[in-house]
């Protein structure tokens, strides 16, 4: 187990498309996580993300590992194969493929916990306690994904085992003081047959909470994503709504029509209506079907859908609940399967079994050989039955809602008749993108119903601290937003979609990267004007950053504000940009001052420009400056950021 990470590169996609749900969470978690930095006393972070399926819980939790990670390891930026030596954020989830789609571990693994419901609190030897506090000691923050999966037994271990790890009295302290961020929904299936973990003691007291409402699954298509909100919280004896009981006949009429494709996912809520599915199909659609009869009968062909069922290497994406298709057998000398080579639905599963694999090295597939022997060493989880050496594979065509829980697909076909929880229909209906996608085989309303205890559960949890916005909605403020945007054209996408941004009247930027090679217009936004100004264009050809790359600044006005720039009457070797607003006559000076530039120098010239602007004018400066000040406001202890004014403004026109 080592320090997981996403790179920058890989990250920025997801940065750039959070909305301002996930911004607003993904700024609070930031917060926390400077304080964290600078101050190992802060009191640990307990946040429970929730929302309905294709809310973006999983791409907002990325984007939070990313930032922790970041910060806490104290990295500008993430690069690929960077080693990072101690362990300061840590994803979970309870299942293998849970784990996999978010770039984590099993709980089971991570913390040395049994699965068998008599083994969870099981003690460590004194060995393999110190090999988990070796690699857990400097764990700040611990991310567990799926909660809703998870029993309160095990979370009541987690908090056993990490008081032991972190050898902090449980007494004292819960979790051993170590920040938990926990992500689910408790209207999506519960455990089987087990206690959840909001009727822990550990649970309700101790989180705040905080729920995605924005879905973005199905954000395409209204009238479904309004529907499966309905249901996902419908209540045992409520009927469905006409319009959405309309919505689910038609989705039946598709299916008896068979307008879905012959292998499109079926969901069902037992393993026996799975197995005849998967048989059925193998029949149908697999030549030359082979039969291994060790333990169990497993029927297997080239073709053939299959799921892996046992936690081979999680860290390498080979977890229970993943899927593929089987394309070759490898034979020993005896002429008996050895290695089945599957190739994944995913192609980020298997990267490092492919570098070691002979079989696979150069190929887009994994092996899987037989049970014994491809068991996780880190797992726990596994109990060998002596002499079984059965392949870990399933059929697939069809699956448990149980197993489907995180995963989407583009079409789903689906049985109700036989749904024996709550949650259950909600977990089903909202595997597919679309409704056109949406197949059911059979249909029984009295099935979709959530458990009414989740509503008291979540409404006696405190909420997340919630900043009141900081921009004003009236025509009696002018909002300005200055920004060390770190490069323009790298960072557009993010800073368009910033829900700051947006409400932004003024946007005064610095380190915009660009020269004047670069095409400005192409970073022109909807309803602003931008003036830019590069690096070079703002110093003497002699001056030591008239050549030195960086640098530029920017501002964007919106179409709506008269503005007048000020060019100064000679050349001041000053990064600036400076602009009247006509109508409220005050002088906006955005100025940036580079590390490299001479403080007396950059003093010296804006004191030259302001006396030649007018000092008695009304003057807002703003800027990042790179001069220290008691207030902290960087990583590194420093305060970039500056805003300076001549005048006052009464309290209700300015914030």
């Amino acid at each position: 187990m080592k320090q997981t990470y996403s790179t920058t590169n890989e990250i920025r996609p997801l940065l750039d498309s959070m909305n301002h749900e996930q911004q607003e969470i993904f700024y609070y978690v930031r917060e926390w996580c400077m304080k964290r930095l600078h101050n190992p006393d802060v009191e640990p972070l307990r946040l429970f993300i929730t929302g309905g399926a294709g809310t973006g819980k999983s791409h907002l939790l990325k984007c939070l590992h990313y930032e922790a990670t970041r910060i806490l390891s104290r990295k500008k930026n993430l690069e690929p194969d960077e080693n990072i030596d101690e362990i300061h954020t840590l994803i979970t989830a309870f299942t293998g493929a849970a784990a996999v789609n978010v770039g984590g571990v099993t709980i089971h693994s991570a913390f040395g916990i049994g699965t068998q419901s008599n083994s969870l609190n099981d003690h460590l030897s004194s060995d393999k306690l110190n090999s988990y506090r070796c690699k857990l000691h400097s764990l700040k923050l611990l991310f567990v994904d799926e909660v809703s999966l998870i029993q309160s037994n095990l979370w009541g271990a987690m908090h056993s085992r990490l008081t032991q790890i972190m050898g902090i009295n449980s007494n004292t302290a819960i979790f051993g003081n170590v920040a938990i961020i926990a992500i689910g929904d408790f209207y999506q299936c519960s455990p089987v047959a087990a206690a959840s973990i909001y009727s822990s003691l550990l649970w309700s007291d101790h989180f705040e909470c905080i729920e995605l409402k924005i879905n973005e699954r199905q954000k395409s298509n209204l009238s479904f994503s309004q529907m499966l909100n309905r249901i996902r919280k419908l209540k045992k004896k409520e009927d469905v709504n006409q319009q959405d009981h309309d919505m689910l006949e038609k989705c039946h009429q598709r299916y008896l029509s068979k307008d879905y494709h012959a292998e499109a996912l079926h969901l069902f809520p037992k393993n026996i209506q799975v197995d005849e599915h998967n048989e059925q199909m193998i029949e149908k659609v697999c030549a030359n079907i082979r039969i291994f009869h060790e333990v169990d009968i497993l029927k297997l062909a080239k073709n053939a859908k299959v799921m892996i069922i046992k936690n081979i290497c999680v860290n390498d994406g080979l977890a229970n609940g993943v899927t593929g298709r089987i394309v070759d057998y490898i034979e020993n000398n005896n002429s008996q399967v050895s290695h089945i080579k599957i190739k994944c639905d995913s192609a980020n599963v298997g990267r490092l079994h492919r570098i070691s694999c002979p079989y696979c090295h150069g190929h887009d597939t994994i092996c899987v050989t037989r049970e014994i022997d491809t068991i996780d060493q880190q797992d726990n989880s596994f109990q060998s039955k002596k002499g079984k050496k059965q392949f870990p594979l399933r059929l697939s065509w069809a699956m448990t809602i149980h197993k489907a829980q995180g995963i989407t697909v583009d079409q789903v076909v689906i049985s109700t008749k036989d749904f024996f929880g709550s949650g259950m229909g909600y977990t089903a209906l909202s595997r597919v993108r679309t409704l056109e996608g949406l197949f059911l085989i059979d249909l029984h309303f009295d099935k979709f119903y959530c458990n009414e205890n989740i509503d008291r559960v979540l409404s006696q949890m405190k909420e997340m601290k919630r900043k009141q916005p900081i921009f004003q909605q009236s025509s009696n403020y002018l909002n300005i937003l200055s920004h060390n945007i770190e490069g323009l054209k790298c960072n557009f996408n993010a800073f368009r979609n910033h829900h700051l941004t947006q409400n932004a009247d003024l946007i005064c930027l610095t380190e915009t990267w660009l020269s004047y090679k670069n095409l400005i217009n192409k970073f022109d936004m909807n309803g602003y004007h931008l003036i830019h100004k590069s690096r070079s264009s703002s110093f003497s050809n002699d001056h030591l950053l008239h050549s030195q790359k960086r640098g530029g600044i920017a501002v964007y006005y919106r179409d709506s504000i008269s503005v007048q720039e000020i060019d100064s009457c000679e050349h001041l070797n000053l990064e600036h940009i400076t602009f009247e607003l006509l109508k409220e006559k005050i002088i906006i000076v955005n100025c940036y001052r580079s590390p490299q530039q001479n403080k007396t120098e950059f003093l010296t010239n804006i004191d030259h420009h302001l006396k030649e602007i007018g000092i008695e004018r009304k003057i807002i400066l703003i800027g990042f400056i790179n001069i220290y000040q008691n207030l902290p406001t960087t990583n590194n202890l420093t305060s970039l950021d500056c805003l300076y004014c001549n005048f006052t403004l009464k309290q209700n026109h300015h914030k």
